[in-house]
């Protein structure tokens, strides 16, 4: 069959009332569907022998295909003036809707072509701590700059407690026992492993180079607080140390600001290994173990089906796999 390429927008038309769609669903009973594109061919070469040779069909079974066209819509169609046969009036006026129609149709359930990032242009919303997008969006933006110059990341940090509100964003990236608590059936993929240190201020050599949890307890300390509103079940699982932390001075809901008031003062903070290797790169500070056995954490991207077919999604979670090597 000859492709049809011209490319139709149909106007935006209301939906059809269920009496409408009733009558529409009959008609096409009527018609044998995968004649439509004989019957195009038909209209545009006005020839049984030359469809025939298009289709690789003998003139026979295109011969019969006309007749059963003819039926259905109750016209000649074509019309015999000699050695050549012109279109009946019907015929006419449904030779543009039914190119119009074949084209949709052809755009409609042809596979869809991968995602272009290099000409492409999406955007990702991805919801998740600031030390996530510290470790990530430098190396997301390089590559992007690179390889998708289109696409535009928002990161954003906001309460998702449900799959529902997972829905509203395209990526969340987070503790897996939190992200498992979300449900079941969430898309998800393994970042990186994790686990919790303390940082101190480099000058302060009153902390020694390991910290039972009683010794860090009897120090001043700072602490991660995602809200007020955010259970210790919920805290646990976004900071496994959080059991700790049972009388900090001083609570902030990012991560990364606890180094500047470690590094200003004689207070201990806990925090992930990765992010404290940031801190100490840029501030007076230096890493001290705690001997708590649930320190581990491990990172996971989580995403809702809702949002797993949208263009670009699958293209952005192998990104998202290579940032995370680097991080």
């Amino acid at each position: 069959m000859s492709r049809i390429t011209r490319r139709y927008v149909s106007p935006q038309r209301p939906t059809a009332p269920p009496a409408a769609q009733h009558d529409v669903a009959a008609r096409l009973r009527k018609v044998n569907l995968d004649l439509l594109p004989l019957l195009h061919e038909l209209l545009r070469t006005r020839n049984v022998t030359r469809t025939a040779q298009a289709f690789g069909m003998t003139q026979p079974a295109v011969s019969r295909a006309l007749r059963q066209l003819r039926a259905a819509f109750d016209d000649p169609l074509l019309v015999s003036a000699g050695r050549t046969a012109r279109l009946s009036e019907r015929a006419e006026a449904l030779a543009m809707p039914l190119a119009e129609a074949l084209g949709d149709l052809d755009a409609l359930l042809k596979p869809a072509t991968p995602f272009d990032p290099a000409s492409e242009a999406v955007h990702l919303v991805i919801n998740t701590a600031d030390y996530v997008t510290q470790l990530l969006a430098p190396i997301l933006s390089e590559i992007c700059a690179r390889e998708a110059p289109h696409v535009v990341l928002e990161f954003t940090w906001t309460g998702t407690r449900t799959a529902e509100d997972l829905a509203r964003v395209d990526f969340m990236i987070g503790p897996r026992a939190f992200g498992q608590k979300l449900g079941k059936k969430l898309g998800s993929l393994p970042l990186w492993r994790d686990e919790m240190v303390c940082i101190a201020a480099a000058g302060n050599t009153a902390v020694p180079m390991r910290l039972t949890p009683a010794q860090f307890q009897a120090s001043r300390y700072v602490a991660f607080r995602r809200g007020l509103s955010v259970s210790p079940e919920v805290q646990t699982l976004l900071q496994p140390t959080s059991p700790l932390e049972t009388s900090p001075v001083c609570t902030v809901p990012d991560f990364l600001v606890l180094g500047a008031i470690v590094e200003k003062s004689d207070c201990l903070a806990l925090v992930p290994r990765k992010v404290a290797r940031v801190l100490t790169r840029g501030a007076a500070l230096r890493i001290v173990e705690i001997a708590y056995p649930r320190r581990q954490l491990f990172i996971d991207a989580y995403w809702s089906p809702a949002t797993e077919t949208r263009r670009g999604r699958a293209w952005f979670r192998d990104l998202l796999r290579r940032a995370a090597e680097l991080a």
